[in-house]
């Protein structure tokens, strides 16, 4: 597993003023540099660290991305290489002696874990940092473009690279999606990267993107994994992506192939997946709510599978996990002509969702503690309405 972090204020604007070679860099310790060519002069430079437990550094991570010091990051894992766990930060200044100082920041900040953590330095760092292609880069390397493939070419080999999204809000078991994932791509017996890019937006939101990449060394061989991977998930999962020469930086440096995000909070079990609590399905909840409702003489009509309008007042708004969009939209349509009830189901998205500053603000928002379910007061909907 690699994460890659970039302190770069916004990196498509500094790629296209400042214009770099990709593939020419600078060794020195734990650093690997790369220089504008253009007259400004500005540096990028790269660090790897080896780590054990993501959960252990995340919330250091998303503290550097909060705060700025970081501009955003991304987690790489390979299927035949999934215990190794690296994390890659990047750096972007005018001066080497403040990427120095940042970089003893970050250093800082993750050797403080009770992780045992290890920075790489010299031929390590490179072969982590190339570990996307089969062949030493060189100034003889070439890129080329073949239908919807890239091709990478030294001397002596070439590596086709196919890029794929993935729709995260498809995914039914999140805190399972990445072993799944994994074991499935193993058997395919080909080089896949699984990589997650994290970025934050002007709302202070962390929000995230998903693709994969599939290297082959045979240009002829189309690969079939669209159809494979969706119809194993029996979902439109993935797509194929036609990714241009141009833009090939975007993976080379672990950016986001595409503009599509979503937000983090709702996706927290995906990189969580060792969590010992099992909430209880939406479809036990919705059956418990509705016999309780009949129960107690209480008017309902269903919506949809999340949502339900109860007497004349109230909405009821049920989640498996926190999905932000999805409830800023709810909460938007009817918070001014309806008392809107909340149920996250897992427990972290339910504490998430408590520190939210646009749910604290809205006096008409009830959110309802998954654990305290049973003692959940169901007359409450008819004593809005009297009291209104």
């Amino acid at each position: 597993m690699y994460v890659y972090i970039n302190f770069v204020k916004n990196i498509n604007e500094m790629v296209k003023k400042s214009k770099y070679k990709l593939f020419s860099y600078l060794i020195e310790n734990h650093l690997i540099y790369y220089k504008s060519i253009r007259e400004n002069s500005k540096l990028i430079a790269f660090a790897i660290l080896e780590y054990l437990d993501y959960n252990s550094i995340e919330s250091i991570i998303n503290d550097l991305l909060r705060k700025r010091v970081i501009q955003y990051y991304s987690i790489q894992i390979e299927p035949n290489d999934k215990h190794k766990k690296i994390l890659l930060v990047n750096f972007e200044e005018s001066k080497k002696e403040r990427i120095i100082k940042a970089f003893n920041v970050v250093q800082q900040s993750l050797l403080e874990t009770d992780e045992i953590t290890k920075f790489l330095k010299e031929k390590a760092l490179e072969k982590a940092f190339l570990a996307t292609f089969y062949q030493k880069i060189n100034s003889n390397t070439s890129i080329n473009k073949n239908s919807e493939s890239i091709i990478v070419t030294s001397e002596k080999s070439s590596t086709v690279l196919n890029f794929y999204t993935i729709d995260l809000d498809l995914i039914e078991n999140t805190h399972t999606f990445i072993s799944s994932f994994l074991n499935l791509a193993t058997n395919f017996r080909k080089k896949i990267l699984l990589i997650f890019n994290f970025k934050i937006d002007n709302s202070e939101m962390i929000k995230i993107s998903s693709y994969f990449v599939w290297q082959s060394d045979n240009v002829n061989k189309s690969p079939d994994l669209e159809n494979r991977v969706n119809n194993f998930f029996r979902c439109n999962l993935i797509k194929r992506q036609n990714t241009k020469i141009k833009m090939l930086f975007h993976f080379f440096w672990r950016l986001g192939i595409n503009d599509i995000f979503f937000f983090l909070n709702d996706f927290y079990e995906l990189f969580n997946s060792n969590s010992s609590h099992i909430s209880p399905s939406l479809l036990e909840i919705n059956q418990l709510f509705e016999k309780n409702l009949s129960i107690n003489h209480i008017e309902y009509v269903r919506l949809s599978k999340n949502l339900l309008f109860i007497e004349q007042d109230n909405v009821l708004l049920i989640l498996q996990n926190l999905k932000c969009e999805y409830i800023h939209k709810i909460v938007e349509k009817y918070y001014s002509k309806y008392f809107v009830y909340i149920l996250i189901l897992n427990d972290l998205g339910y504490k998430e969702l408590l520190e939210m500053e646009t749910i604290k603000l809205v006096k008409n928002i009830n959110v309802i503690n998954p654990q305290e379910i049973h003692k959940f007061n169901y007359k409450d909907f008819k004593k809005k309405l009297k009291n209104s």
